[in-house]
């Protein structure tokens, strides 16, 4: 009983002080290639300044690079200290020899299109004419309610 006791004292002196120990600290990306025939090549910039010009970005922001193979995923963790922007600059559909159809995105920024703890999904598809590839992102709460 006196553990308990400890342990629910230590809870509300946490709790009462607006220490969430709950709290996000991260940011998820996900990469899913719903081809059922060919790799996507995808080239990711991402940046800890959230308002960074998206020329610049491409320039001085980190540069990831993912082959993500036919009905494949890829997925990276960064701090919500470290990915406050993030685009897809360019991804191909590589169907003959690295040739193919490509798409990108907009910048996406912390505060305005997702948050901490949130799971950012880029899924790639085209229809049976291969040649309109597109990209679809999916923003999600990760959060406990």
């Amino acid at each position: 009983m006196t553990r308990a006791m400890v342990a629910l004292g230590v809870c509300t002196l946490l709790l009462t002080n607006g220490c969430d120990l709950l709290a996000p600290f991260s940011v998820e990306v996900v990469l899913v290639n719903s081809s059922e025939s060919f790799d996507v090549d995808a080239t990711l910039f991402i940046d800890d300044e959230q308002d960074i010009p998206e020329f610049l970005l491409t320039e001085v922001g980190e540069r990831l690079n993912f082959v993500i193979p036919p009905g494949g995923t890829r997925t990276f963790i960064r701090s919500c200290d470290d990915l406050q922007a993030i685009v897809l600059d360019d991804a191909d559909l590589l169907i003959l020899a690295g040739i193919g159809p490509e798409t990108n995105t907009d910048v996406l920024r912390d505060g305005d299109d997702f948050r901490c703890g949130d799971l950012i999904e880029f899924t790639f598809s085209h229809s049976g004419a291969v040649f309109d590839f597109d990209v679809e992102v999916d923003v999600r709460s990760l959060e406990i309610p």
